[in-house]
C-alpha cells in the first residue's frame, strides 16, 4: 500500500484539502514523504498538465486519482432532473478521463452523481447513475482509465450511502468500474468495517482515510489498524487517500497522516 493526500489542483474544488497554492501542497506532500497526491478538480480544463508535471517530477509523485466533486456545486450530476445538468456532467467527467489518462489516474464519482432530493425518486435516480456510469466507462476503457463509485454518508448525500449499495451498481457495470471506500464514511454507515471490505474486495481500488472527527488519522478514534490489516487481507495494494479537514493546521494534518499510517502500513507487509 502507498499513502497520498488530495490537495487542490484547482482553487478551492473541496475544502478538504489545504487552501493553498498547488505547488506549495506538492512540495510540502513530497517533502513530508507521501508517494502520491490526489487531486481535487473542479474543471480538468483549467489544469496546466505541462506545469502540473514539472512540479511532481522531483518528488517522484505519481497521481493516484482526481476528484470531482466540485461540478455538484456548478448544478452537475448524473442523477439531476434536467436532461441538459445531466450532459453536462457526463462532459465534464469525460474531461477528467482525458486527464487521467494523461497523469495514470483513477477518476472518482462521488457528489457528481446526484440525490434524490435533487428531484427524482429513487429507483429512477438509480438508473440515471448507472446509465451515466455506464456511458463514461465505456469511453474511459480504451483510455486505461478506472472509475471509482464512492459510497457517502446519509448526512452529505441520500443514495448508495454504503458498501454494499455502491456495489451493487458498480458490480453490474463493465470491470473498470469499481469503488472508492472513504473511512470517514465507513464509521457513519457501516455497523462493520472489515466485513463490507471482505464481500466488495474485488471492486475495492481506492481508498480515503480521515478519522472519525474528519482529522488526520491519530487525532480521533477510529480503528485504523482493523481497517489496513483487513485490506492487507483482501490483497489490497493500492493507495491510502488522506481527505481530511486540516486541523490544527495543514503542515501537522500533513505530518501527522504520515507518522500515524506509516507504521500501520508497513506492519502488514
Amino acid at each position: 500500500m502507498k499513502l497520498s493526500i488530495v490537495i487542490n489542483a484547482t482553487p478551492k474544488a473541496t475544502p478538504l484539502a489545504a487552501d493553498i497554492p498547488l505547488q506549495d501542497a506538492v512540495a510540502l506532500a513530497g517533502d513530508v514523504g507521501f508517494d502520491g497526491v490526489e487531486l481535487a478538480i473542479a474543471d480538468p480544463r483549467d489544469v496546466d498538465v505541462a506545469n502540473l508535471t514539472r512540479m511532481l517530477e522531483p518528488y517522484g509523485l505519481e497521481v493516484p486519482a482526481l476528484g470531482t466533486g466540485a461540478a455538484y456545486k456548478e448544478g452537475l450530476s448524473l442523477a439531476h432532473p434536467d436532461a441538459r445538468n445531466r450532459k453536462g456532467a457526463i462532459e465534464r467527467l469525460k474531461a477528467h478521463v482525458d486527464l487521467g489518462a494523461v497523469l495514470g489516474a483513477d477518476v472518482i464519482v462521488g457528489l457528481i452523481r446526484g440525490k434524490m432530493s435533487d428531484g427524482l425518486p429513487y429507483d429512477e435516480a438509480i438508473k440515471r447513475i448507472r446509465d451515466g456510469l455506464s456511458e463514461l466507462s465505456a469511453y474511459a476503457k480504451p483510455k486505461n482509465v478506472r472509475i471509482l463509485l464512492e459510497p457517502i454518508n446519509r448526512y452529505e448525500i441520500d443514495l448508495l450511502n454504503t458498501i454494499e449499495d455502491a456495489y451493487a451498481v458498480a458490480s453490474g457495470l463493465d470491470d473498470n468500474v469499481g469503488l472508492l471506500i472513504d473511512t470517514f464514511h465507513m464509521n457513519i454507515e457501516e455497523s462493520s468495517l472489515t466485513e463490507p471490505l471482505r464481500k466488495a474486495q474485488d471492486r475495492v481500488w481506492h481508498v480515503h482515510i480521515a478519522d472519525n472527527i474528519r482529522w488526520a488519522p491519530g487525532f480521533g478514534c477510529f480503528d485504523f489498524q482493523g481497517v489496513v490489516s483487513a485490506l492487507w487481507d483482501i490483497g489490497y495494494k493500492g493507495y491510502l487517500s488522506a481527505e481530511m479537514m486540516h486541523m490544527p493546521d495543514y503542515e501537522r494534518a500533513f505530518k501527522q497522516t504520515l507518522k500515524y499510517m506509516s507504521p500501520l502500513i508497513k506492519a502488514g507487509q
